[in-house]
């Protein structure tokens, strides 16, 4: 069991060594050395809010459209199945709308 122990520490030991790790404790900073250096403006590294809201738009309507296909899709493969479930849907929202 020794043996074991012995054997398998110093193959840890040489595979961390061979990947290059880090092991000392006197770096107490997570980032590595290139990310301290801030060598940009903050406002250069933000995108402007438009951008942001025009993304996130164009994501909804993408999302809407692959929505509507698939319901379309659903409806040419069962269209009396789909009709029935949609009915049923709309009547359980009239009932929870009625009683609440």
């Amino acid at each position: 069991m020794r043996k074991f122990l012995l054997i398998s520490v110093v193959v840890l030991s040489a595979s961390a060594a061979h990947a290059g790790l880090d092991v000392t404790a006197a770096n107490t900073d997570p980032r590595p050395p290139e990310a301290t250096r801030q060598t940009q403006p903050s406002s250069a590294r933000r995108p402007d809010a438009d951008v942001l809201a025009a993304k996130r738009q164009a994501m909804i309507q993408q999302k809407t459209m692959m929505r509507k296909q698939m319901m379309m899709r659903e409806m040419q493969r069962h269209p009396i199945r789909t009709r029935i479930h949609f009915g049923i849907l709309k009547l359980k929202r009239k009932l929870r709308y009625a009683f609440h």
